[in-house]
C-alpha cells in the first residue's frame, strides 16, 4: 500500500471524502460514500472538487500546476483534472503489491494493460521485467502515463503505450495472433474511444472477457477490477471461469478498500485476480 506520508484517507461519508495526497488535502464528492454517514464539521481542506453547479475546483491551482506522491519507485504526477480525479486511484495499490510479490517470475513475459489510466500497473509490471502494452482511449490521459513512466525512470522498460479503444484493440490483437501471458482490465462503467466506439460495462464485459482468451493461449496472470455497483467480484470471477478457463476454484475475487488511521473502510471497487505462477 502506500507510504502514510504519501497517501491518506482521513475521513468519509455524506457522499463525500477527504484524502491527503502528499502536500495537499482534497475533498471531493464521491457516489460510493452515500451509504456513510460523518461528522465533517471538523474538516479542513486544500483543494475541493463540487459538481455543482457546474463541476469545477475550488480554490484551484494554478493552470498547469502538478504535484507528486510515489509508491515504491512509482511516482505519480498528480493535478486537478476537470473530472475530479487528481491522476491515482490508491486502491489499486494492494494489486501492484499483489503483482510484485510475483516478480521473480515475471520477467521476459508480455502483459496488455487496458483501460491503463495513468499508468500504476503498467509501471510495476514494467518495473518486474515485463514488456507492457499500455492501451487507453484517452490520449491526454496516455500522455500522462507516459510522463509518470519517465519521472519514475521506468519509460525505457518495453512499454508500447497505445491509444485505442480496448475493444476495437483487442479484436486486433487475436486477428494478428498477437498473445501475451498477462491481461489487466480496469473498465469504468461507461467509456467513449477516440474514433466514437462506445463501451458499456454490462453490455461489453463477456465480450472482454472472450477476447481475452482468444490473446491469451497460455495465460498465467490475471487482474480485472471495476468501479460498477452492479457488478460484483464474484460476477468478475464467473465471467473469468466461463470464458478464459480458469478454475472455478482458483484465484480471489475481492473488494478493493480502502482504511483510514480510524480502521473505517471505504468500500472502492471490486476485483478479480489469479495467477498460475
Amino acid at each position: 500500500m502506500f507510504q502514510p506520508d504519501q497517501y491518506e484517507l482521513i475521513d468519509f461519508g455524506d457522499g463525500e471524502k477527504l484524502e491527503r495526497f502528499g502536500d495537499h488535502i482534497v475533498r471531493r464528492q464521491s457516489p460510493s460514500v452515500l451509504q456513510h454517514a460523518t461528522d465533517k464539521r471538523g474538516w479542513k481542506w486544500d483543494l475541493q472538487f463540487a459538481r455543482q453547479p457546474q463541476p469545477s475546483w475550488s480554490p484551484g491551482l494554478p493552470d498547469g500546476s502538478t504535484w507528486s506522491i510515489k509508491h515504491s519507485n512509482k511516482r505519480f504526477l498528480l493535478k486537478q483534472a476537470p473530472s475530479g480525479q487528481v491522476g491515482v486511484f490508491p486502491e489499486q495499490a494492494d494489486n501492484w503489491d499483489w503483482i510484485n510479490s510475483h516478480r521473480e517470475h515475471l520477467r521476459g513475459m508480455k502483459a496488455i494493460n487496458l483501460f491503463a489510466y495513468t499508468g500504476g500497473t503498467t509501471m510495476q509490471l514494467a518495473d518486474c521485467g515485463v514488456e507492457v502494452t499500455h492501451v487507453d482511449s484517452a490520449k491526454p490521459v496516455v500522455r500522462w502515463a507516459r510522463h509518470n513512466a519517465e519521472v519514475s525512470d521506468l519509460s525505457g522498460n518495453n512499454i508500447r503505450w497505445i491509444v485505442e479503444d480496448a475493444v476495437t484493440y483487442l479484436r486486433r490483437e487475436a486477428k494478428r495472433n498477437n498473445q501475451y501471458q498477462i491481461v489487466i482490465a480496469d473498465p469504468p462503467s461507461f467509456g467513449r474511444g477516440p474514433k466514437g466506439a462506445v463501451w458499456k460495462i454490462q453490455r461489453d464485459l463477456r465480450e472482454l472477457f472472450k477476447l481475452f482468451r482468444a490473446v491469451a493461449d497460455d495465460l498465467q496472470m490475471m487482474i480485472v477490477s471495476c468501479h460498477t455497483p452492479e457488478v460484483s467480484a464474484s460476477d468478475l470471477k464467473r465471467l473469468a471461469i466461463d470464458n478464459v478457463s480458469i478454475d472455478r476454484h482458483a484465484g480471489e475475487a475481492i473488494g478493493l478498500q480502502l482504511k483510514n488511521r480510524h480502521e473505517k473502510t471505504l468500500d472502492s471497487g471490486q476485483c478479480f485476480r489469479w495467477s498460475a505462477l
